[in-house]
């Protein structure tokens, strides 16, 4: 990938289908896939969103044939961790507690996750 970029949200649907087949794809198995939940996705569109992908560095291209075929260049996991990496450091400065203070006495955190947290915490902690 040439830079962290955050992809729009079509474009995010269309890496995650991706990631999900961990295999190469080409345009029309694409938009097969894409259809098969519902919508409606044109072929142009869908090799549009796939070019695009490619010129920022997610996706390679190679041909077979008269196919072209792409697959992912950076993981699902590396995706999510540069994306929190660049929220963190635009909306908290970087900082990790100035997150988690956000969340302080909010109801939108469970009790369970606490626990989690903590756990990891701990874990991280033991792993100096």
């Amino acid at each position: 990938m040439k830079e962290k970029v955050s992809l729009p949200n079509s474009e995010l649907k269309v890496m995650n289908k991706i990631w999900e087949l961990g295999s190469t794809v080409t345009v029309r198995e694409m938009v097969d896939i894409l259809n098969a939940e519902g919508e409606e996705w044109a072929y142009q569109t869908v090799a549009t969103f796939l070019k695009h992908l490619e010129v920022k560095g997610f996706l390679s291209v190679t041909q077979k044939g008269n196919k072209l075929c792409y697959f992912p260049l950076i993981s699902q996991e590396q995706y999510k961790k540069n994306e929190a990496e660049g929220f963190l450091k635009r909306s908290f400065g970087g900082s990790l507690e100035k997150f988690l203070t956000a969340f302080r006495g909010s109801d939108k955190i469970r009790k369970e996750e606490i626990k989690k947290l903590k756990a990891w915490l701990d874990e991280y902690d033991d792993g100096d």
